[in-house]
């Protein structure tokens, strides 16, 4: 059996691979207009092409990602709470698989004093302050550039935390792990 593709299938395939490419720079340009219109004009297609998977997934899979991120970032802390809503707060917004998850994680695995974190001390704050660290993080990870300069206008008034974005793509590939049973 042959691997190799009929000169159709292949300009099928390209036909779907320039749809995909298109619809993914169309999200990522949609969101940053939504958020920051006067940021995106540095914005060229290039730098779109470049930026990464989790800047084009939808609303409210990208709130998730602030979320978990967060929640790794305010582990130790977390980890001391005795309250039953601020427990109840992160179990609903993370979701019971997740934060099950978090809760493994071994003491040494997050660096402390990456970035300034806001105390959480009532349930009412558990999701914003979760979200704020996380897109810390996310802002962390983004090469210096167009792209940088418009997601963080995007999503001011939150700083990029610091660290490098190497540090911060692996905490983004923690975040994404928490509750897949990986």
């Amino acid at each position: 059996m042959s691997t190799t593709m009929t000169p159709s299938a292949a300009e099928a395939a390209t036909r779907l691979a320039t749809a995909a490419l298109r619809h993914r720079r169309a999200t990522l340009a949609q969101r940053l207009m939504d958020l920051a219109p006067a940021a995106v004009e540095a914005v060229d297609w290039d730098a779109l092409d470049r930026a990464p998977d989790w800047l084009a997934l939808p609303d409210a899979a990208f709130l998730i990602l602030q979320a978990r991120l967060g929640a790794l970032l305010h582990l130790p802390a977390m980890r001391l709470w005795i309250d039953g809503p601020r427990l109840v707060a992160a179990r609903a917004l993370l979701g019971e698989a997740v934060f099950g998850d978090l809760l493994l994680q071994p003491e040494s695995a997050m660096p402390f004093g990456l970035t300034p974190l806001a105390r959480i001390e009532s349930a009412a704050q558990v999701g914003p302050r979760l979200r704020a660290a996380g897109v810390a993080v996310l802002l962390a990870a983004l090469p210096q550039g167009a792209l940088r300069d418009a997601v963080c206008r995007a999503l001011a008034p939150v700083e990029p935390a610091r660290m490098t974005p190497e540090l911060a793509e692996t905490l983004i590939v923690r975040a994404r792990a928490l509750g897949q049973g990986a």
